[in-house]
């Protein structure tokens, strides 16, 4: 069996291989191609060969370059593969050659790798963040230029009539034009980008069912969809909170054991959209066992406290109706 440590960069790669007995059989530097990754690889047959690539911001195509020629890929979590970041000499060579040793020993702490359609999913949500994060911003921006002007604004929003009176207004002044032209270019590009995800959710069976729950909709289901990836991935609805982060950090020595704050390290984008439907679901006019939970929590606890534990419920709750395939109950 032959181990094959690589170092991605987003311009080349440094490639070690190693064999069973930790011997180094070949090493090289090349530009990222399928050409380059092609001729490498051609005397190291993918049923005798495995690869271990560390990710980072360029490791989904290379990824898919050595999946499609068959050989059996691992993706390295950079945080916890501590050998190479507490390493004395750091070169490219060096860290290619540990990752291969790693794998050698089979002691690569990897990380999750989504199957296509999930990986295409969170490109298409996260692409919707962005627009709508540039959105909020121009929005921001407007809105402090008026302040500054002394303008108060005939509406609460920005809706089309007070474009058009903004527009009016400020004819002459070519700066505040082009904040008004960039933030009707993101809004209409974010239009597509909203149809798509509505259609999506409504033929993802797993985004339907999640939106049986009071106060999610197409786009938040779909995204909690996106960052879950496969459900049975994950062995409990415990697992499943850890990796939203909706579990407290824990500081243990001799017989002392201390509850922290929630854990860092997690998926942000998940556990912003529990903690937000939790909100929405508390808000909610029909009554349900989750707001009942939040409310009687937040007298004894305090509202912040109180929606963080009710967000976790509810990751349970996901957790249980994705993995049966059952709609949202309420009582």
């Amino acid at each position: 069996m032959n181990y094959i440590g690589m170092d991605i960069h987003k311009q080349f790669t440094v490639a070690v291989v190693k064999d069973e007995q930790g011997n180094k059989l070949a090493e090289d530097k090349f530009d990222n191609s399928e050409d380059n990754f092609s001729r490498f690889l051609q005397i190291y047959q993918p049923q005798e060969t495995k690869i271990v690539i560390e990710s980072s911001s360029v490791w989904e195509y290379i990824y898919e370059i050595l999946d499609s020629m068959s050989y059996e890929v691992k993706l390295a979590n950079p945080v916890r593969t501590r050998a190479i970041a507490e390493a004395r000499i750091k070169t490219d060579s060096v860290d290619a050659s540990t990752l291969a040793d790693l794998l050698r020993a089979n002691l690569v702490a990897e990380s999750y790798i989504p199957p296509k359609d999930v990986r295409r999913l969170r490109e298409i949500m996260r692409e919707r963040k962005t627009f709508v994060k540039q959105t909020t911003q121009l929005k921001n921006r407007i809105h402090a230029m008026l302040t500054r002007r002394g303008v108060k604004l005939p509406t609460a929003t920005l809706c089309n009539s007070t474009m058009i009176w903004l527009r009016d207004k400020f004819s002459g002044d070519n700066v505040f034009l082009h904040y008004l032209n960039l933030l009707e270019y993101h809004e209409k590009e974010l239009m597509p980008i909203d149809k798509s995800i509505s259609e999506l959710s409504v033929n993802n069976k797993d985004a339907k069912l999640l939106m049986t729950i009071p106060g999610i909709g197409p786009t938040r289901s779909l995204d909690i969809v996106a960052e879950i990836g496969e459900i049975n991935r994950f062995p409990s609805a415990d697992k499943l909170c850890s990796y939203a982060g909706l579990v407290p950090s824990i500081h243990q020595s001799g017989s002392t054991l201390r509850f922290g704050k929630l854990i860092k390290q997690s998926s942000k984008s998940l556990k912003y959209n529990l903690v937000e439907a939790s909100w929405n679901i508390v808000r909610t006019k029909e009554s349900n066992l989750l707001q009942e939970f939040y409310k009687k929590l937040a007298k004894k606890k305090g509202k912040q406290k109180a929606i963080c534990a009710t967000a976790r419920k509810l990751c349970c709750v996901v957790y249980a109706m994705l993995r049966n395939q059952k709609e949202f109950m309420v009582v």
